[in-house]
């Protein structure tokens, strides 16, 4: 996979998921807002939507992470809560991203955690709206379910 990322599409390969996140808060522009479901995360994975927080001026970060990684790792809360704002747990093994702006919204489901990983994963981005707000409601109703930490 070379990250060449078109909307909509169906990819299972060698995928990054740091780069699929630039991709759709570039295309979504300056001031976008991020929903981002993980089961796990990295520090290094923090760090670098640290900077892209900064590089696109993102304008809030929704995170869900799985209830037992974060309470085995307590230290990244620390991090998450310079970076999130408003964090969520849940049993959920969901890896979604949802970016929208007042230019668009784009949604990515896929295999891949927020880790340093690169490795064979699939995922489906789309911005169609009928997909997008169907996920989007997937989304919302998970979020009532979980419990808001930030």
């Amino acid at each position: 996979m070379d990250d060449n990322f078109i909307i909509p599409s169906l990819h299972i390969g060698r995928v990054n998921s740091m780069n699929l996140l630039k991709f759709i808060v570039s295309a979504a522009g300056i001031g976008c807002s991020l929903t981002i479901f993980s089961y796990s995360i990295t520090d290094g994975w923090m760090r670098q939507l640290m900077n892209l927080r900064h590089q696109f001026k993102i304008s809030k970060i929704i995170m869900v992470l799985d209830r037992d990684v974060i309470i085995r790792h307590r230290e990244k809360l620390n991090q998450l809560q310079f970076i999130a704002d408003e964090l969520y747990l849940t049993d959920s093994h969901a890896k979604v991203y949802i970016c929208s702006s007042n230019n668009c919204k784009i949604a990515v489901v896929t295999s891949a955690n927020a880790t340093q990983n690169y490795r064979n994963e699939g995922y489906y981005i789309t911005d169609r709206n009928e997909e997008v707000n169907a996920i989007e409601a997937d989304v919302r109703d998970i979020l009532g379910e979980s419990s808001r930490i930030i």
